[in-house]
């Protein structure tokens, strides 16, 4: 014989949770995580050979739903980079251990 249950969620409890400073810190870790991983492949821009390591930057905050977190190239660049290199895709694995 099954038994059914019935669950109400608190919505507001739940963006409150997903808001919270815990989980803006956890995903903050795991944003560090994979900048440290494009930093370490050691990319270069402006000039040929490039003379700046590529800026990467972290953003972590919280949304109208759900805290975020992002990884960006911060340079002009950073678009042509991620397109001939792959860094940032290649690089999201870093978050699981984080």
């Amino acid at each position: 014989m099954a038994t059914r249950v019935r669950v109400k969620l608190n919505r507001r409890g739940m963006r409150d949770l997903l808001r919270s400073e815990g989980v803006q810190a956890m995903l903050g870790r795991k944003a560090e995580a994979v900048a440290e991983q494009v930093e370490s492949a050691g990319i270069r821009v402006d000039g040929t050979p490039g003379r700046v390591p590529l800026p990467v930057a972290v953003d972590v905050g919280a949304g109208a739903g759900r805290a975020r977190a992002r990884v960006i190239l911060d340079h002009p660049s950073g678009l042509a980079v991620e397109a001939k290199h792959g860094v940032l895709t290649s690089s999201i694995d870093a978050a699981r251990g984080a």
